[in-house]
């Protein structure tokens, strides 16, 4: 389900497309997070269902909407898997 998010992406205008789509282990399970273009956009987590978990960062305070405290000092194995053309 994420290449269909990915594909849908690349069919935005390229200042609303996210920046990168990285892959990591998060409590045992892929989860992939979507980077924003700009810093007052949440940055969004997906599970390996693109079922939206939340933003561990970005908004307007930099700190996301606080559905996934410390979501990165618990994920590992960062894999990139698309970033947006340049």
């Amino acid at each position: 389900c994420m290449r269909h998010k990915i594909d849908s992406f690349k069919t935005l205008p390229a200042d609303a497309m996210p920046e990168r789509v990285v892959q990591y282990l998060y409590k045992g399970n892929k989860v992939y997070y979507v980077a924003m273009h700009c810093c007052d956009f949440y940055n969004e987590v997906y599970d390996d269902n693109c079922k939206m978990m939340g933003a561990p960062d970005g908004g307007f305070n930099g700190r996301g909407n606080g559905k996934l405290p410390g979501c990165f000092d618990e994920a590992t194995n960062e894999k990139l898997i698309w970033s947006k053309p340049k």
